[in-house]
């Protein structure tokens, strides 16, 4: 779902507004909501809306939405039904952006028959009618009249349940005890196209929103005073007040539109004394509208021999109300300027409707002034609007906003949007006239390592300024050793790219370190540096050399062998050896997507042994990583946070060894992940005691003589964190890979002198006879460099063997039957 990443890094997207850190666009994950079955027969029928027969009857011809799902695990009945609930909305909405729809027909919770929820939310996109206000994604492209999150990604993500008696037709003809499955997609959909609250109960009572930022449909919800409960004037966020407010039994949806279809009052919500999370507030109020009225869709619950195929006039109207039928101004707004003159102000308008005559408007005032108002007149471009600013001189700061109505409603619209309840002031755009002396923004992510076949490396910059960028150029070393700065090229409104190591000035083995510039057009030439202080620091690197077997104790970082992001090989506080360790705590997942993977990578592949008994990965680990949602398999959106080992024939498509797992893979590590927590996060630290150990085997996805890369994978989504992930005594096809019980039982085995200046004896007592007993010695890179056949009768075994040859440094001396060993260290100082 990563469109434009360092754009989001920036928060680029509305580019230099006056009050930019509060107008930025910018994204977070969606939430999910569930319908309940209820248990008694309702016996009601409401038909689909006029506008659906007709499209039907039109062969589809009328549809105003474009829609696609991906199903997965759906029957050919159960697909069909879900279509044609599908067409319904299809029918109702107006967006000229597809919508795609991730639909899984699964086992769920008891009682639930179906949840969903927007792929996520996005805030102040373009033509939306609230600033500061998260959307959910179809309806964020909606107004926005583009793809926000990538083509083809889930705007709407939905389960249902494929455990329950399911009446499957579409003719509303729903018998006893069997429900409607046309009836529960046709609300779950309503979820995901915003039907969605941001609405929670935490440690500290009632919550809403994100960032402190409140959901579009959460802007509307008040209590019997008039109050919203998003005004943190009335209640603070969070804050037991607000608690009592969600569970009061008396929340309504404020809304002019939806008031006007529902006998001029306000909508009910559902919002019970004890509150159900995933289902008090994202629903109207059961009681209020009874199986069979035509508003009795988005209640809570569903129950047998109950069909309902329309959303009714009241959550229509909500839909409307909260963008659904809309009038965006699109506009770019000015930057500042060292030039005084006259300033045209251009925007188009668009609606689904009508613009309202002479009803475009731009107000603004001067250094906070009194508010000046002129009319936009058209341009004679198809719906585009101009006014002229007048010169105001040097020295000045401009404010300003834009507004229209349309004729259907009669509301007002505004580009920047309006202000959330509680916030008094309208937001404004706002440029400056006059000596800049405002620094560039930039943003830039570096990778941790470079493979040598990835060369030339093409950098990726988002670059912007209020008043303009002038250059982009990268200051670069190749192994400490000064380079001509290259100048990157501008492709898109804030992106600039380059490489370098063209003509193979980069190799295997090289550190490029490098430094980004960017200079704006002002005259003072002000500059911004990325990263701000020092250089990025990247290790070239290359695949080596396939081998059998592969065996790192990890208590050393160098030779470089290991590659990545967010792990290291250290030492933490409390442990007395080293091994991989993740960062401690690893941070939430972020970006455009809210989600993070940090890698570590094996740079030795290995080749796939044909014994399936030999073939095996072995380690040991502490997961302290946030525990998903019980009985939901790995790849679900409930699984949250996991680590995963993969490996990969191409370095490019990579498959588990075995399903991700999280902190409930071991009761020792969920007990200590949950003994100590701040908020939504784990402050448990991990501790050498918890290490467990965990094998894999290679042949579960790879054949016999596969040279494979492998890698270790954290995924850490936004919502919550924990310690982390260490890694140690990594073992990959070794032959050698145990301890011997007769080994055990006789003390062990010595090595001596240690260290040494190359020979060395081995010695130990056999207290039996022991087929195939043999020593092997290995470097910290797991490479054999020495293997010999040793007695194997009873009584003392003392054997002299000579690693003169070799380089200084840490051996790895293993003594077994080539089923079990013990492994000691030895080191070699000549």
């Amino acid at each position: 779902m990563k469109k434009r990443v360092l754009l989001a890094l920036l928060g680029l997207a509305t580019a230099q507004l006056g009050n930019a850190q509060d107008l930025k666009q910018s994204s977070v994950p969606g939430g999910t909501t569930v319908c309940f079955a209820s248990t008694e027969n309702a016996y009601t029928r409401i038909a689909p809306p006029e506008s659906f027969l007709r499209a039907q009857r039109l062969k589809g011809r009328s549809i105003n939405a474009p829609i696609t799902v991906t199903y997965t695990g759906f029957t050919p009945a159960a697909k069909a039904a879900f279509q044609y609930a599908v067409d319904i909305w299809a029918s109702l909405l107006k967006t000229d952006v597809p919508i795609y729809i991730e639909a899984t027909w699964e086992p769920l919770k008891p009682g639930v028959l179906g949840s969903a929820g927007p792929g996520t939310y996005i805030r102040n996109i373009s033509g939306a009618p609230q600033s500061n206000v998260w959307y959910p994604i179809a309806l964020a492209e909606k107004l926005a009249g583009q793809e926000l999150n990538g083509a083809g990604q889930a705007d709407v993500v939905a389960s249902f349940s494929s455990t329950f008696d399911w009446y499957l037709g579409t003719d509303g003809n729903t018998p006893t005890n069997k429900y409607d499955l046309v009836s529960v997609v046709l609300h779950e959909l309503g979820h995901g196209l915003g039907f969605v609250d941001g609405m929670r109960i935490v440690d500290a009572g009632g919550e809403h929103g994100y960032g402190g930022l409140p959901v579009a449909y959460d802007t509307f919800v008040e209590n019997s005073l008039g109050k919203r409960l998003v005004d943190k004037t009335n209640f603070a966020n969070p804050s037991p007040e607000l608690e009592k407010q969600m569970t009061s039994n008396a929340l309504y949806f404020n809304s002019d539109l939806a008031e006007a279809v529902n006998n001029n009052t306000r909508p009910r919500l559902y919002a019970p004394t004890r509150y159900s999370g995933g289902s008090s507030i994202a629903h109207l109020n059961e009681n209020t509208y009874l199986s069979g009225d035509p508003n009795s869709l988005m209640t809570p619950q569903i129950g047998p021999a109950e069909s309902i195929h329309t959303p009714g006039p009241i959550t229509l109207k909500m839909f409307d109300e909260m963008g659904w039928f809309n009038t965006a101004i699109r506009h770019t707004p000015l930057r500042d300027t060292e030039t005084a003159q006259n300033y045209t102000v251009t925007a188009v308008i668009e609606s689904d409707g009508t613009v309202k005559a002479d009803s475009p408007k731009l107000v603004y005032s001067v250094d906070g002034g009194t508010d000046v108002t002129l009319s936009l007149a058209p341009t004679g471009q198809p719906k585009q609007y101009s006014v002229v600013i007048p010169n105001p001189g040097l020295n000045h700061t401009i404010r300003y906003y834009l507004s229209a109505a349309d004729n259907e409603t009669g509301r007002t619209y505004t580009a920047p949007g309006k202000a959330a309840p509680g916030i008094a002031a309208m937001p404004r755009y706002t440029f400056k006239v006059g000596a800049d002396v405002t620094a560039p923004e930039v943003a830039h992510e570096a990778p941790s390592f470079l493979f040598e076949s990835q060369l030339p490396y093409q950098l990726v910059v988002a670059a912007d300024d209020n008043v303009g960028v002038a250059s982009v150029k990268v200051e670069y070393s190749v192994n400490g050793v000064a380079q001509t700065p290259i100048e990157l090229t501008k492709q898109g409104e804030d992106t600039y790219v380059g490489t370098i190591g063209n003509n193979g000035t980069l190799k295997a083995g090289d550190v490029l370190t490098y430094r980004v510039v960017v200079t704006d057009v002002a005259t003072a030439q002000n500059k911004a540096f990325n990263p701000t202080a020092g250089v990025y620091t990247i290790n070239v690197v290359k695949v080596k050399d396939a081998q059998v077997t592969y065996v790192n104790q990890l208590n050393s970082a160098t030779p470089l062998d290991l590659v990545g992001n967010g792990f290291s090989i250290t030492t933490p506080a409390g442990f007395s050896n080293a091994a991989i360790h993740s960062l401690h705590p690893y941070p939430d997942g972020d970006g455009d997507d809210q989600e993070t993977n940090f890698i570590y990578q094996l740079l030795v592949p290995i080749k796939v042994q044909a014994n399936r008994a030999e073939a095996t990965v072995k380690f040991d680990e502490i997961v302290l990583v946030e525990p998903g949602e019980d009985g939901k398999p790995f790849g679900s959106v409930d699984f949250y946070d996991y680590v995963v080992v993969e490996g990969s024939k191409d370095g490019t498509t990579w498959v588990p060894l075995a399903d991700g797992y999280d902190a409930r893979a071991n009761i020792a590590w969920l007990d200590h992940y949950n003994s100590s927590t701040s908020g939504n996060n784990s402050t448990a630290v991990g501790t050498p005691s918890l290490f467990r150990a965990r094998e894999l085997n290679l042949r579960d996805k790879f054949a016999g003589g596969d040279i494979v890369q492998l890698r270790f994978r954290l995924f850490a989504d936004a919502g919550a964190h924990g310690w982390g992930w260490a890694i140690d005594n990594l073992r990959i096809q070794d032959a050698v890979t145990g301890v011997a019980q007769e080994l055990k039982d006789a003390g062990g085995f010595d090595v001596f002198p240690n260290p040494t200046t190359g020979r060395f004896t081995l010695q130990a007592r056999l207290t039996k006879a022991t087929p195939g007993l043999q020593v092997v010695v290995r470097n910290v890179l797991g490479q054999e460099v020495l293997r010999k056949a040793l007695p194997t009768t009873p009584g003392l075994v003392k054997e002299t063997l000579d690693l003169s040859q070799l380089a200084n440094g840490l051996y790895l001396v293993s003594l077994g039957d080539g089923s079990e060993a013990l492994t000691k260290r030895l080191m070699v100082r000549h």
